[in-house]
């Protein structure tokens, strides 16, 4: 079936192109509720162009996401050259923590969209993430080091936690390295 979307014209991509990224910027200097109209001034373009690009704010998390699936799969490939099996999927988990915690306030968002039945932008742009996690949760399952009930959506989410209790400070690292130790544990079958 072939797209009934037009083509961009050239300046419309150029003008998306830089919103990503100027967005990609202030998210991870801001947080989340950064101010759009900032965005869209330091992109050099009115606020109409990015509500036009992006109708809300998660539309444009989404993107941003989907942009760094290159950085995903570097890691990926990162955690794959892991020799233990069981550690493969420890490497993973912490590369997706990183991964969500580069962006202050998504962990949030992130987990609230991954409880969602009805599929939307941010939770469609974490499907990737989730499929990478469910190829070392597969082979931990194979190898016996990981228990058959666990969810690679479940994973995503406890890492997407992880990340947010790290982001609050001194005492959020304490309180993430005790979860991530509850989570590793957690997802390990009994020897």
């Amino acid at each position: 079936m072939a797209s009934t979307e037009r083509p961009r014209r050239a300046d419309a991509r150029r003008n998306r192109d830089l919103l990503v990224e100027v967005a990609r910027r202030h998210v991870r200097r801001h947080g989340i509720t950064t101010s759009l109209e900032a965005v869209a001034r330091d992109a050099g373009v009115g606020p109409g162009t990015l509500y036009r690009h992006f109708p809300d704010r998660e539309s444009l998390l989404a993107e941003i996401l989907r942009r760094e699936s290159d950085d995903l799969a570097a890691a990926r490939e990162r955690a794959a050259r892991t020799i233990d099996v069981a550690e493969r999927l420890d490497t993973w988990l912490g590369e997706v923590e990183r991964h969500i915690a580069a962006y202050r306030g998504l962990s949030g968002l992130l987990v609230g969209s991954l409880g969602d039945t009805a599929p939307t932008p941010l939770g469609l742009a974490c499907q990737e993430m989730i499929a990478m996690t469910e190829e070392f949760l597969a082979a931990a399952r194979r190898a016996g080091v990981a228990r058959p009930g666990v969810t690679a959506r479940d994973l995503v989410g406890c890492a997407a936690m992880v990340a947010w209790l790290g982001s609050l400070g001194p005492g959020g690292t304490r309180q993430a390295d005790g979860a991530r130790d509850i989570l590793r544990h957690g997802y390990r079958a009994a020897p």
